[in-house]
């Protein structure tokens, strides 16, 4: 029986990856008018998030927990917000929830 479904992109070079969920896949999916934004987004976040997780610095968004391991995110550019896991031992952005800002 196969795994759940992911998909992943990383900041174009060896280093932080982003992956999201069978259930953010899906709502993407929803939206293929944005599939390039989307990558180009994810792309973009791995590098610089990751850039500021590497250097001690807190990933974007607002803390979910006391651990700042889960982050709320608000992509201003599509009115969505992501939910994501910092996943630092294997420099890996873990994209829970994908939902419409109202």
């Amino acid at each position: 029986m196969p795994g759940p479904r992911r998909r992943g992109v990383s900041g174009g070079k060896p280093g932080w990856t982003v992956f999201c969920s069978e259930t953010v896949c899906e709502v993407m999916e929803t939206m293929p008018e944005r599939a390039a934004f989307f990558v180009r987004y994810f792309c973009d976040f791995a590098s610089t998030s990751g850039a500021a997780v590497d250097s001690g610095q807190a990933p974007p968004g607002k803390p979910l927990d006391d651990a700042g391991v889960a982050y709320n995110l608000l992509v201003e550019e599509i009115h969505m917000f992501i939910e994501y896991v910092v996943m630092a031992d294997i420099k890996e952005f873990y994209v829970t929830g994908l939902v419409r800002a109202e």
